[in-house]
């Protein structure tokens, strides 16, 4: 199928963009990054702008920088740069663990970032993991830039904060520990995940400290495992990070039922089979977490993280 006739403009600089933006009616006007989500919706129909706004020769939405504080993942900037970059690699494992599995060389050199955040799809990698981490979104419009915490923007299947004259700049991620990792079992046609999970743990005095889960593909939209980080703080941490950290249940599905939503279910996988997944998930990435952690904390590592 081929998608219904559209106008194109081609962004010559942020402003112009945003003016596009601000001009066109709700919904009439689509943002094309890098394509790999809006294109395929638009060949069978389930997308049909009126204008599509290429933005893809925008270098100043492009770009990781770092400072003491947090690191700015430019809205542009592909899997591929993500995958490729040292600081990334350093200081955020995960997101190294989940651009390494991401479906296929062609969607990780041409997917982006802010694409991938604005989409809204509920079994997208990357978003659990910023989740995870913390991370905002930066949303610019012809009047005003705001700053929204991603667990804040996420509202739905498809469905997110961002208003029809708004494009999103930036994410933006404090921080986080060093014990990091993501796992995911995914569909092998798409390697999507029918569940995904990312971990960040810290480890004080043999025990856990603080965790972070956040899961993707089982739910309407990536979300914060609460009762699965209640769960798992406190928990003695063996001095090898060996052993699994939880045989038992962590809590996956109360977390969902606390949002008030159900766990999805459709051709690929049952909802059941979903959730026990996603436990399956939780389990392995905050092992792998906590060992990094640990790794991290041993003699002569903390120089060769910060060298």
């Amino acid at each position: 199928m081929f998608p219904v006739d559209f106008a194109y403009a081609r962004a010559r600089d942020l402003d112009h963009a945003l003016a596009v933006l601000a001009e066109g009616s709700e919904g009439d006007v689509k943002v094309l990054a890098g394509g790999q989500s809006l294109l395929p919706l638009m060949k069978l129909r389930l997308a049909t702008p009126a204008t599509l706004l290429d933005v893809g020769d925008l270098d100043e939405l492009r770009g990781i920088t770092s400072t003491a504080d947090c690191t700015t993942l430019g809205a542009l900037t592909t899997y591929r740069d993500l995958q490729r970059d040292p600081v990334i690699a350093l200081q955020f494992p995960a997101i190294t663990d989940a651009v390494g599995m991401l479906a296929d060389p062609q969607v990780r050199a041409r997917g982006t970032v802010g694409g991938c955040v604005a989409h809204g799809d509920p079994a997208s990698d990357l978003p659990a993991v910023l989740l995870a981490l913390d991370a905002s979104v930066i949303i610019r419009s012809v009047t005003a830039t705001r700053s929204m915490a991603l667990d804040r923007f996420l509202y739905g299947i498809y469905s997110t904060d961002l208003a029809a004259d708004e494009l999103v700049t930036a994410i933006t991620i404090p921080r986080v520990p060093p014990g990091q990792a993501y796992e995911k079992f995914e569909q092998p046609a798409s390697h999507l995940p029918l569940a995904g999970v990312c971990a960040v743990a810290e480890v004080a005095s043999g025990r856990l400290e603080s965790v972070r889960i956040a899961v993707t593909g089982v739910g309407p939209r990536p979300f914060r495992a609460r009762q699965a980080e209640l769960a798992a703080i406190g928990h003695p941490v063996p001095a090898d990070a060996g052993p699994a950290l939880a045989r038992g249940r962590l809590g996956i599905e109360a977390s969902l039922a606390a949002d008030g939503t159900t766990a999805l279910a459709d051709q690929h996988a049952s909802a059941s089979f979903r959730l026990e997944l996603a436990e399956v998930m939780a389990r392995r990435a905050l092992d792998r977490a906590i060992a990094r952690a640990v790794s991290a904390g041993l003699p002569g590592r903390g120089e060769e993280r910060h060298g």
